[in-house]
């Protein structure tokens, strides 16, 4: 059974369809199929057919491969208004090569891949926004593949802090620790030594375990 107020909402705070027409907004409504999901479920895993545009509406979606050893390494964590599933429209039919986990309660809009390209035929600006979001991720991905290449844990933690304070020189973590050493492509234990590396220094203080205050302005 479909979840039509969850549906509506998702269309109205997608960055990719919040600039249509009420009546293009219904268009699209009419082709979504909204699901909720439970902690530790999957949306996909590696090997599962793209078959369609997954946005996440409410909650939490991680991202994440496993290498040739069978390590974790966390490519993304999806944010409400996010979407995944995107190389699906993009060349042939192909397994997904990812997995994607729930990290709390969520609520999940999809479209086919047959639907999404109709309405990107229809309402090019659809399209357009996809292919803008989807640079943006090519371009931190290729960012994140140098900064492992060429930086050493602590320099890459630093890259991470810079990039995520926000005007108040507060830094919210958007993940676990567990994550963020894997996205970091550390060790638990080696970003756990690093985090009380920068507060002994009196760089950073912490105040939960996810939120942290930049304390000294030269490591920005």
């Amino acid at each position: 059974m479909k979840n039509h107020s969850g549906q509506k909402l998702c269309v109205r705070n997608v960055p990719i369809f919040n600039h249509l027409t009420d009546k293009e907004m219904n268009e699209v409504f009419s082709k979504v199929h909204s699901t909720g999901y439970r902690k530790n479920e999957h949306l996909f895993m590696a090997g599962d057919p793209e078959q369609s545009l997954y946005v996440l509406h409410r909650g939490k979606i991680r991202i994440y491969r496993l290498t040739d050893e069978g390590k974790e390494q966390l490519i993304r964590v999806l944010q409400p208004g996010e979407f995944t599933g995107e190389l699906s429209l993009f060349g042939t039919d192909k397994p997904h090569e990812s997995y994607a986990e729930v990290m709390e309660k969520s609520q999940v809009c999809e479209i086919t891949k047959d639907d999404i390209y109709g309405l990107m035929k229809e309402y090019p600006d659809i399209g357009i926004k996809i292919i803008e979001k989807f640079s943006e991720r090519l371009e931190a991905a290729e960012q994140q593949t140098t900064n492992i290449s060429l930086l050493s844990s602590e320099e890459r933690l630093l890259e991470y802090i810079r990039g995520h304070v926000d005007a108040d020189d507060y830094v919210k973590l958007e993940m676990t620790k567990r994550d963020l050493s894997s996205y970091l492509s550390m060790q638990p234990e080696t970003l756990t030594r690093l985090f009380k590396k920068l507060e002994a220094q009196g760089d950073i203080e912490k105040l939960d375990n996810r939120t942290y205050r930049v304390l000294s302005y030269p490591i920005l």
